[in-house]
């Protein structure tokens, strides 16, 4: 007999209230190492909060990101995402525009109870008249297909910064930030409509402007809506 294996209610709760927990104060992007399928497409939007460590009661970086994603190739796709600076007193500052590419190496076929392993190219333009700064990043993704519908990510960046320079000249004082979280699909899967996913996480980077500074903690909670693969759905036999 064939069972699709699914969360109980008090999963799902405990999971909204971890969420709601976020959303007072931050809801950001969360992404994982699975890369979406050929035509495939999703669309997100989330929050995100730093606050510095060492002064953690003080006024925190609050950003606000929307993003679009689709598949090009089997197991690579492209993402391009557009962040707003909403912290207060900080006009703006970290306003900036991203596109990446994400390259899945392990687990291709997306088998559950498997770990997944993607990295990739993130490139990043602080726009703003006073921090004319690029930031190139190297994302590392390792994953594991828990189930259909919750897959637990860990997330490490190596990021350089620049002013002004796309290409980074040196490899000094780099940024260096740590993720860990979890994306929970909403409903049971389908191979007709769009998904909604829940993404939620915790992380530590050694600075905003890497190097030697001030340690932030980072919060991130967003909400995903994938499109349909077209793909067989798959079930699970006990």
């Amino acid at each position: 007999m064939r069972k699709t294996k699914s969360f109980k209610w008090i999963d799902l709760i405990f999971i909204i209230g971890v969420g709601a927990f976020f959303l007072s104060c931050i809801a950001t992007l969360f992404h994982t190492p699975r890369t979406l399928d050929p035509g495939q497409t999703d669309l997100s939007s989330g929050y995100m909060q730093a606050r510095s460590l060492e002064e953690f009661g003080e006024t925190p970086i609050q950003l606000m990101a929307i993003n679009a994603r689709v598949g090009v190739i089997n197991n690579l796709d492209l993402g391009l995402e557009h962040t707003f600076d909403l912290s207060e007193g900080n006009d703006g500052m970290f306003k900036s525009l991203w596109g990446d590419v994400k390259w899945q190496l392990t687990n291709r076929k997306n088998e559950l109870n498997k770990l997944t392993f993607s990295t990739g190219l993130l490139k990043g333009y602080l726009y703003h008249p006073d921090a004319d700064y690029h930031i190139t990043s190297f994302p590392f993704y390792l994953g594991y297909q828990a189930s259909e519908r919750l897959t637990p990510t860990f997330i490490y960046r190596y990021e350089l910064t620049g002013e002004g320079k796309f290409i980074p000249e040196s490899l000094e004082n780099p940024r260096h930030s740590f993720n860990l979280g979890f994306e929970y699909l909403l409903k049971e899967p389908v191979t007709q409509g769009w998904m909604p996913k829940l993404g939620v996480g915790v992380g530590l980077m050694n600075s905003i402007v890497g190097g030697d500074g001030d340690n932030v903690f980072i919060m991130h909670f967003g909400l995903k809506f994938t499109s349909p693969s077209g793909k067989k759905h798959r079930k699970i036999e006990e």
